[in-house]
This record gives C-alpha cells, sequence and structure tokens, in this order.
C-alpha cells in the first residue's frame, strides 16, 4: 500500500530557502536529469514532435531526448554564447538538433510552429533573478510567445518548485486561455549528504502540463488536475488556491523533513500522517519524539506501535507522555506510531513492511539507510477497536461510539467525536458479558451476548469532584434520605448522572442537552435511563433555565452542575461556552435556579489564563462563598460556588467539605450497586482552595 505524508509542523522556510537560491549549479542539478523526467516527457510528447526547449542549461535534456529518437529539437537561449558552445558541442554528434539565441519574449517562429515546448526552470529563474520590477510583463511576454508559437493540442511543459510566485502566474495566464492545466510531482529523491552527517536541502520538484486548447466562451469552467503522488488518481481542483494550498501540503512535508533529518533534537509537537494513497484516508500518525536518555549509543532509532484504542490515553496523546515513552524505550529518537480506526492492521510484521521505507525519511542524522529499525509495542497484538455506531450531530458534526481494551485489559465504550479525535468525550466500563438465553421451552436454545454498562466507574477526575460536590452541601446526609433536587446541564453519554442515579436513590435528576442525537446515543449506547427519578430534556440548556427563572414555581435545585463543552474555537475557553458564565446569567441561577443552601458547579476547562481569571472573578461577584479544585494532568478545574456566605473559617470549612466527602463514600459503597474500588470519593476534595 503506496502512503502519504502531511505533516502538522510549520517550519520556517526562508532561511534554508535563501542559501539553497546561492547555489546556482545545485539549483540545475534538483530539477532532474533524463532519467527523472523520462517517464512524463514520454508520456506528453512523441517522438515525431517539433519540440522546442527553453534555457541552455535544459540542454542536457534536450540531448537525451535527441539519443532516445527525438530529432527534430530547438535549443533556445538569450545567452549567445551559451549557444555558440551547445553548438560547437553537437554539431557533429547530433546534427539534426537546432540552436537559437533569441529573446524567450521576441521569439522570431511562425505562429504555430512547435508541438511542444519544455522549460526546465526558466519560469523559476525569471522570477528569482529579476531586480528590475518588470517581472510580471516579462512573464506575460514569454507566455504570450509560447501561447503562438505552439500549435492547437500542443503543450507546453514546463519544470518548476512551484513556489507560490509561480505556481499563481502559470494556472491564472493559461487556465484563463481555456488551456487544462495538469500539475505532477515527481518522486522524491534522497537528500544528499554535506559531508558533516547532514543532509542538503532538495525542494520537491513539480511538472506543470498545459495543453493549449481552443478558447470557448462557454467553456467557463477552468481545468485544474494535480497529481502529487505515485500510483495515485489525479484529483481535479475548483481553484488556484485549493491547487496552491496541495502543492504548499508536499512542500511543508518536504522541509519538515529536512530539519528532523538534520537535528538531533526536534520541537515538540511535529507529527506526521500517512495516509492510504487510494482512499485518502489517515492510516498512521507518527510523533516524533527525541530523548537525551538514550541507554546505548548505538541505539538512535526505533518505532513505536500504540495498540489500537489506546491513542487517546495521556501516555500516548500528550507531549509529555510520549516524552516518558520515549525514554523508557532507551532510544535516540522514537516515532511513537498511532493507528487509526477505518483501517485493518494484519499483524505487526504487516506494519513494519508498510512503514519501513516511509519511517527512514524521519530518521536521526548520520543513521545509515540500510540500519534494521526495531518495531516496539506493548503486549503480544495490536489492541483492539471496534466502532459499533457512527452518527452525526447538527452541534458536533461526526462521532462514533466504539468499544477499545484498556492497557489493563478492561473493555471500554468511548463516545468520540472525530472533530477532535483525541478528545474522547465520554467513557464508560463494559462488564463482562453474560449469555441471555432465549426460545420455548424444550426447544433448543440460542445464546446472545448481553452488553452491560458499569455505572460505578468514573474514568476522569473531574467527574469524581462533580459527584463528590453534593457532600457540600449543608445537611446533605439528611437529603439523600429524603430528596435531593438535581439539574446538570450537558449529558454526553450520561456517565455522571447515572452514577449518582444509581448510588444514590434519592436523587431526583434533570438532565438537560441541546442534542438530540447525544441524548439518544446516551440512552442507546451508555445505558442512561430515564423514567421519574430522572427526565432528560433535548433542548438549549440556557433557554431551559431561563425558562424555569420565569415560571418561579418556587422549586429550586440543590445541586447545578454546568459541564458543557463549547464549540466556539475562537475563545480560549472549551468548557463552558462563554454564555453560561455571563454575570447575568449567574445572577438568575443563584436567585431563581439554586436552593439558598444550594451548591453551583461548573466545570471550567480554559487555557486563556486571563479569561479563567475574569470567568472565576465574575462567579465570585454573584455567589459569597467559592471552592476551586484542580485535577492533576488537566486543564479542567472544577468550581463550587455558595449563594450563601460561610461562617466557618477556611480551615473549618476545608475540614468540613472532607468529612463530609467521608460520609459520602460510605453512602455510595453502602448502595445496592457498589462504587468501583479505584473510585474513592473520600479523598478527592483534598486539594480544595477556598476564594474569599
Amino acid at each position: 500500500m503506496e502512503l502519504l505524508p502531511t505533516s502538522n509542523a510549520h517550519v520556517d522556510s526562508k532561511d534554508v530557502w535563501t542559501r539553497f537560491l546561492k547555489q546556482k549549479e545545485k539549483i540545475i542539478e534538483c530539477y532532474g536529469d533524463y532519467p527523472d523526467l523520462c517517464g512524463l516527457l514520454h508520456k506528453y510528447i512523441k517522438s515525431a514532435d517539433h519540440a522546442l526547449v527553453l534555457g541552455a542549461n535544459n540542454s542536457t535534456v534536450g540531448e537525451s531526448l535527441y539519443d532516445v529518437g527525438y530529432h527534430s529539437l530547438v535549443v533556445v537561449d538569450s545567452n549567445e554564447n551559451a549557444i555558440k558552445k551547445l553548438v560547437a558541442k553537437n554539431e557533429n554528434k547530433r546534427p539534426e538538433m537546432q540552436f537559437a539565441s533569441m529573446d524567450f519574449g521576441k521569439m522570431t517562429y511562425d505562429d504555430d510552429s512547435f508541438n511542444a515546448i519544455l522549460d526546465r526552470g526558466t519560469v523559476d529563474s525569471l522570477i528569482w533573478q529579476d531586480k528590475s520590477g518588470d517581472i510580471q510583463e516579462k512573464l506575460s511576454g514569454l507566455f504570450q510567445q509560447i501561447h503562438r508559437v505552439l500549435k492547437l493540442a500542443g503543450r507546453f511543459i514546463c519544470v518548476s518548485f512551484a513556489q507560490d510566485d509561480v505556481v499563481k502566474p502559470v494556472l491564472e495566464y493559461f487556465s484563463n486561455e481555456g488551456w487544462p492545466v495538469r500539475i505532477h510531482k515527481l518522486p522524491d529523491k534522497e537528500q544528499d549528504d554535506s559531508g558533516d552527517g547532514k543532509k542538503e536541502f532538495r525542494p520537491p520538484v513539480y511538472v506543470f502540463v498545459c495543453t493549449k486548447f481552443k478558447k470557448m466562451p462557454q467553456m467557463t469552467k477552468k481545468i485544474l488536475e494535480v497529481c502529487l503522488h505515485d500510483n495515485q488518481p489525479t484529483k481535479r481542483y475548483d481553484t488556484i488556491d485549493a491547487i496552491q494550498g496541495a502543492i504548499q501540503e508536499t512542500q511543508q512535508y518536504a522541509m519538515v523533513r529536512y530539519n528532523i533529518q538534520n537535528r538531533n533534537q526536534t520541537e515538540d509537537g511535529i507529527s506526521v500522517v500517512l495516509c492510504n494513497s487510494t482512499t485518502n484516508q489517515p492510516r498512521y500518525t507518527l510523533h516524533v519524539v527525541n530523548s537525551a536518555s538514550a541507554k546505548r549509543a548505538h541505539q538512535k532509532f526505533a518505532i513505536f506501535i500504540v495498540p489500537e484504542g489506546r491513542e487517546t490515553e495521556w501516555l500516548f496523546a500528550s507531549d509529555a507522555g510520549r516524552s516518558i515513552v520515549a525514554s523508557q524505550a532507551g532510544f535516540q529518537r522514537v516515532l511513537i506510531t498511532c493507528l487509526h480506526r477505518d483501517n485493518t492492521y494484519e499483524n505487526l510484521d504487516a506494519i513494519k513492511k508498510e512503514l519501513s521505507q516511509k519511517v527512514m525519511e524521519l530518521a536521526p542524522p548520520g543513521l545509515d539507510s540500510k540500519h534494521k529499525v526495531p518495531f516496539l509495542t506493548i503486549g503480544d497484538d495490536l489492541g483492539y477497536r471496534e466502532v459499533r455506531y457512527r452518527g452525526n450531530s447538527d452541534f458536533s458534526g461526526a462521532f462514533v461510539v466504539e468499544d477499545v481494551r484498556s492497557g489493563e485489559g478492561a473493555m471500554l465504550r468511548r463516545l468520540v467525536f472525530l472533530s477532535a479525535k483525541d478528545a474522547v468525550q465520554s467513557e464508560v466500563r463494559l462488564l463482562p458479558e453474560k449469555p441471555k438465553k432465549k426460545g420455548k421451552q424444550g426447544s433448543e436454545m440460542e445464546t446472545t451476548q448481553v452488553t452491560q454498562i458499569d455505572t460505578s466507574y468514573l474514568a476522569c477526575g473531574y467527574q469524581r469532584f462533580q459527584v463528590v460536590g453534593m457532600a457540600t452541601i449543608p445537611q446533605f446526609q439528611s437529603l439523600l434520605e429524603k430528596r435531593l433536587d438535581m439539574l446538570i446541564i450537558g449529558l454526553g453519554g450520561g456517565i455522571i448522572p447515572m452514577f449518582i442515579y444509581t448510588h444514590f436513590p434519592k436523587v431526583y435528576l434533570d438532565v438537560v442537552d441541546i442534542d438530540p442525537a447525544i441524548v439518544d446515543v446516551a440512552k442507546n449506547w451508555f445505558g442512561c435511563v430515564e423514567d421519574e427519578r430522572m427526565i432528560l430534556h433535548a433542548e438549549d440548556g440556557v433557554k431551559f433555565i431561563a425558562e424555569k427563572a420565569k415560571q418561579d414555581t418556587g422549586h429550586r435545585y440543590h445541586d447545578v452542575i454546568f459541564d458543557i463543552d463549547s464549540k466556539d474555537l475562537s475563545v480560549g475557553m472549551s468548557c463552558p461556552p462563554k454564555v453560561f458564565v455571563e454575570v447575568e446569567f449567574l445572577q438568575m441561577v443563584k436567585d431563581k435556579i439554586l436552593h439558598p443552601q444550594g451548591v453551583f458547579q461548573l466545570n471550567l476547562v480554559a487555557r486563556d489564563k486571563e479569561l479563567k481569571e475574569q470567568v472565576i472573578q465574575d462567579i465570585k461577584s454573584v455567589f459569597p462563598t467559592v471552592l476551586r479544585g484542580s485535577i492533576e494532568d488537566t486543564v479542567n478545574e472544577i468550581i463550587y460556588a455558595f449563594p450563601h456566605a460561610s461562617p466557618l473559617s477556611d480551615a473549618q470549612l476545608k475540614e468540613s467539605v472532607k468529612k463530609a466527602a467521608v460520609a459520602m463514600q460510605k453512602i455510595a459503597k453502602s448502595s445496592s450497586t457498589p462504587v468501583d474500588p479505584e473510585t474513592d470519593l473520600s479523598k478527592v476534595l483534598e486539594g480544595l482552595e477556598i476564594q474569599c
């Protein structure tokens, strides 16, 4: 299978290009010689064609074409001395080959003289070397001459590094004239050694094939095609900007590859995605991680395969976690490789075969290209992942429900929004499946497997904080014996409400989520129930609260939880949407929704520190007492806010809520469904910070 690379990294290429453009001989060589170009040249130029070759520097390609039967060739250059040298070199050996000295923009040939015109870097050099400011005039003159002397259905073949200032004028001129344009990328050549163990920069090379058509007014749509990889179908684009974007992606990867190959240390966060060349779907993501703790000098490079379904774990999903993996592996550079869903992976040997060639492009400097790279993984298999359901939300886009196996061997079910592939929205643990028999008595019974959700399991620290928040309510134990009313805005897979529903039978919940698709997923795939104790509302949380406040029936909730992710990526706060923490809205919650002796909880996720502190200040301006709980290794922070001032000192308040948490743990453990042994609610509140 052919794998196509893209990269998430953005490398500043200005200095590299500046140095490269000073090496004139190197530039000419990088355009490729006859062996590199012959496949395309023979495809688009026939041996009987009368062909024009632009530039004396391209004579070697012309000479090679002549030697394989292309005898009707003309080489033209504005440098008269260069033409004289070519005449002397070829007049006996290649007698039918012609040479002429003239300005490219003022050629004296008759109209429709040539079947093909070949340029190897001439357009590039016009743009890079011209300092007079009239480059557009020169390009226009050259293109007009090409248009004039080329026959109908003839081809202008332009070999270029395809920088933006070349791509745009070429595509604009010829496509506007009604010519179809197809762009090929030549296969990448191995970077040359510079003599100090490092690689020299060799930019990708592209071949523009512009075919002369008669301009027809009724043909308004441009024909723009690109084939950037071997064995990849030609792709048609609607706009020049889209083509530039596709080219830039391959150029960026080349620059990333150059930087990686020439540095023992790379910036954190560089990753490369390898896609299936046929479907263009991601197949592997390779995270480049360097470590200074190689156990032996010869341990330079290794590939670590993350088992399927475990790529979202902190150890593999974060820069800090991947650094630990690389350090423990003991190699100078480790490519931590994640396997994408919707792909089939036969076994580790098959993956080795697929990746062996591509990974060497990301090897550290000085490593022999024939070096045998070790492949590492955890355990004996490639993990387990089964997509159980696919859906699409009007609010969050495409999502999947999938079952995976954890590192400890437990089966987990996850809700994953595909717009954020490394983020698990909800996760539950699956209990061992029990056989269910069905059929009439006396007949042969059919056995099926029934999946059960472990409602005693809380995967995330912030979920434990939100559950134990009930313990901060004065007289919460008495309420748990009679009735405690709770409002949760944000459902997801329903993990928190189902834990509370299962372990605290006197809690009555209203759970609101704006997304009907997610409400259905919670019920159908995550075991979320709906009855007189738990009512699910597929509504906008803001409108739900506003309507409750307007009705003002006197009913108040003892516990109000906001756990809503934001879809606005322009704000440095991913939870909650900003409207939920505006002062006026918070005041409504305090005055009309929350019980006077209740607690308001907020799951706050904000990478913008100033915005985060502003939210905290706004909450403090409404609620007299505020507690903050941070969660290790996450950006989540849980806020407890109270509508009443506490008569206790800070120390007394902390001690009071800790004791309440211990009591809550005992209540949960005594329920008909015991709490998971790993979920110790009594220790959750030890790190609380009181905000006065």
